[in-house]
């Protein structure tokens, strides 16, 4: 895809920070998503024995309790992570109702050619990277194709295995990130999959022991939208000079704030390049649209790429024009 999209309420503190959120997977609104079942997970790791046989890779029985100590794992991978949406349509009147305020809102369209998040400074091949190399299948910074079936995923065929110490089910949770039923299918989704602790932004509950650690820094800034929730915000490029290993302090809020990460909004700044559109709903306030793009000097090259939907009188479909 040259161009993804993502459809939004029309907010005018978006337009201030350009920042979207990471919904963890406990958080989204198919019942379905995160979830896996026992049947699945053995089946899997019979598929990986078998294939380390075929390798010459030596492989010991494991007993049930051990499998169910991986499984507990693997869960800790669910709920460390979250998922940024997009979609290959702008022109879905569902898809505008449903995420788009009833089609008061906009939908952002994305250079896929382009660093979706600002920072980024590594490259892989010929891509930028902000988080770099995914080793352990915990991440996929790049956004990738949901695949739609009807039937939950058997794994009965699953016969990879990652070798030379890699975590050998990256692609058992590869499958379930990327993989949702039919009903869902209109959503033409791709999606990203960020570690939630890597947020450069993060509401949450406010507690003693967390206002301490956030105090050790004075880089980091903290507000308070309400008497019971915090927002840290880290500095542009905080991961470039702060030891971002498993004893950062960025690590150490992270998991203060663990438990809660279902309900905590973790939110990733975009870079503004990457935005090459916006599309205005049928029902939204152009001209509002406009004065808040000309309110951000990062969006300059945006002022003539402002269009506005507009119900097609002869076809069920939207068509796009540009806003002069």
């Amino acid at each position: 895809m040259k161009y993804l999209y993502k459809y939004m309420p029309l907010r005018k503190e978006f337009f201030d920070n350009l920042m979207i959120r990471a919904t963890p997977f406990a958080a989204l609104n198919d019942p379905y998503e995160g979830l896996y079942n026992d049947e699945q997970f053995k089946t899997a790791n019979k598929g990986v024995q078998k294939f380390a046989k075929k390798q010459g890779i030596p492989v010991e029985d494991v007993s049930d309790n051990f499998l169910n100590g991986v499984m507990d794992f693997i869960q800790l991978d669910f709920d460390a992570v979250g998922v940024l949406s997009f979609t290959e349509d702008y022109t879905s009147s569902l898809m505008w109702a449903h995420y788009a305020d009833q089609h008061r809102g906009i939908v952002l369209e994305f250079d896929y050619d382009k660093p979706l998040f600002q920072d980024s400074t590594r490259k892989l091949g010929k891509r930028e990277s902000r988080f770099g190399e995914n080793y352990l299948g915990g991440f996929y910074e790049f956004p990738e194709k949901v695949m739609y079936r009807r039937e939950i995923l058997s794994f009965e065929r699953y016969e990879q295995v990652q070798v030379n110490g890699e975590y050998p089910f990256r692609e058992f949770l590869h499958d379930l990130f990327f993989t949702k039923s039919n009903d869902w299918l209109y959503e033409k989704e791709w999606r990203s999959i960020v570690q939630l602790s890597d947020a450069d932004s993060i509401i949450c509950r406010k507690n003693e022991l967390l206002s301490k650690t956030l105090a050790k820094d004075k880089t980091i800034k903290v507000k308070n939208p309400d008497q019971d929730k915090i927002q840290i915000i880290y500095p542009s490029g905080y991961e470039m000079h702060e030891d971002m290993g498993d004893q950062s302090l960025k690590q150490e809020i992270a998991l203060q704030i663990f438990s809660e990460n279902a309900n905590n909004i973790n939110l990733f700044r975009l870079n503004p390049e990457a935005i090459s559109r916006i599309y205005c709903g049928h029902r939204c306030d152009e001209d509002q649209v406009k004065k808040f793009v000309h309110s951000n000097s990062q969006l300059t090259h945006l002022k003539d790429n402002i269009y506005k939907m507009e119900i097609d009188r002869y076809s069920y479909q939207l068509n796009s024009n540009l806003v002069k």
